[in-house]
């Protein structure tokens, strides 16, 4: 409703960075696309958090995450850089700090 309205962006944080805010944001921003909205969908890692074992960089030894990606892609890569690149892939800009100058 508020995309039909002219609100222009939806800013997005949470406690988990690689699952629902990684699963959330993808969705809205496929969802949007879909019903052909322009909205931009952002994530502010400001806003978010991760278990602190997501942001070491040992994503190539996480059987699931070699299944999506390939060993070669993760290597030197952290769950949360993997979460990022998703996020991206789906049309979701993905920020440090939102800054708010929208």
């Amino acid at each position: 409703k508020q995309a039909q309205q002219g609100i222009g962006v939806l800013v997005i944080g949470g406690c988990t960075t690689t699952s629902c805010v990684r699963v959330s944001s993808t969705r809205i921003a496929g969802q949007l696309e879909e019903q052909g909205l322009s909205m931009k969908v952002v994530v502010d890692l400001n806003l978010c958090g991760a278990r602190q074992e997501n942001f070491e960089h040992t994503a190539h030894y996480d059987p699931v995450l070699v299944g999506i990606y390939g060993r070669e892609f993760c290597a030197g890569k952290s769950a949360v850089d993997l979460a990022i690149v998703q996020m991206k892939r789906a049309g979701v800009e993905v920020v440090a700090s939102a800054g708010w100058d929208w």
